[in-house]
């Protein structure tokens, strides 16, 4: 099954968040550089993350948490947060590749190769600031709700920066990763922002207390299994050897199964039940 496949019953929702995200990237030149001389230069260099679509994975948690949920509010809110959610993920990457010195991301030549590290890492700046635009701007909404909206993403964003630092330290150590220190990269480099998604889907739509720990659980689990598998199919994770990574994601696979089970039985509890098989099938042929 393809990912297209996977994300059929979603296609509105998801046409409606790319064409959020192209109206974003065009009035990012314009709202910050009237003189239209420039705007290209701006335009080119913030909208360059976007030119390859990924497989928007965390845009489609958001969409399908909270139509599990069968929850209830402005339309408008969802797509925004769904949209969101991809312009923070996509300006974390920008400052990874700059990071990480890679000259590439989703097949083509990576912003910081093609416009060096400086205006790569403002560009990640304006794309970060955008994003929490996005969130204190939904409307339709308590402002209470967009507050603490905002929280859950403030943590996020800590705990992805913490991720980093702890991957970097790793690295400079030049030995083989515990397993422990790898899930916990793993947790915060990753697998809270999937976390959030699910978890801030779950409160746009008055969802109680209870029900949005489960989901946020739910990613949780999703998004380390998430992770193991990409880093299984990069063969990139610098584990001890002795460490199944594939048993590993599979028993966070489970977990995420079974929370799945405790949501409503509708079409988008089965969609997100084949998304978490399709990612899992990648590293089973």
């Amino acid at each position: 099954m393809t990912i297209d496949k996977v994300f059929e019953p979603l296609q509105a929702d998801m046409t409606a968040v790319d064409v959020e995200l192209k109206a974003l990237m065009k009035r990012v030149g314009s709202e910050m550089d009237p003189n239209r001389s420039r705007l290209g230069i701006l335009g080119g260099i913030v909208q360059h993350p976007f030119a390859v679509p990924g497989k928007r994975i965390r845009p489609a948690l958001v969409l399908l948490a909270y139509r599990a949920l069968e929850a209830s509010a402005d339309a408008d809110s969802l797509i925004s947060l769904a949209a969101a959610v991809e312009v923070l993920h996509a300006a974390s990457l920008v400052h990874d590749d700059v990071i990480d010195g890679a000259d590439s991301r989703r097949h083509q030549v990576s912003l910081n190769k093609r416009f060096g590290n400086r205006i790569a890492v403002l560009a990640g700046d304006i794309l970060y600031t955008h994003f929490f635009t996005l969130i204190t701007g939904l409307s339709g909404i308590d402002p209470r709700k967009r507050f603490a909206l905002l929280d859950v993403f403030l943590e996020t964003t800590k705990a992805m920066c913490m991720g980093e630092i702890l991957a970097q330290e790793a690295r400079s150590a030049a030995r083989p990763l515990t397993f422990d220190l790898y899930k916990e990269i793993a947790t915060d480099k990753t697998a809270v922002l999937f976390s959030a998604c699910c978890k801030t889907a779950a409160m746009l739509g008055g969802a109680p207390e209870a029900t949005v720990s489960c989901v946020g659980e739910l990613g949780l689990d999703f998004g380390l299994a998430f992770q193991m598998i990409d880093d299984l199919m990069d063969k990139d994770h610098g584990l001890e050897s002795t460490v199944d990574l594939l048993a590993k994601a599979l028993g966070h696979a489970e977990r995420a199964r079974a929370a799945l089970r405790t949501l409503p039985d509708t079409r988008y509890r089965t969609t997100l039940h084949d998304l978490l098989d399709y990612v899992i099938a990648q590293a089973i042929p």
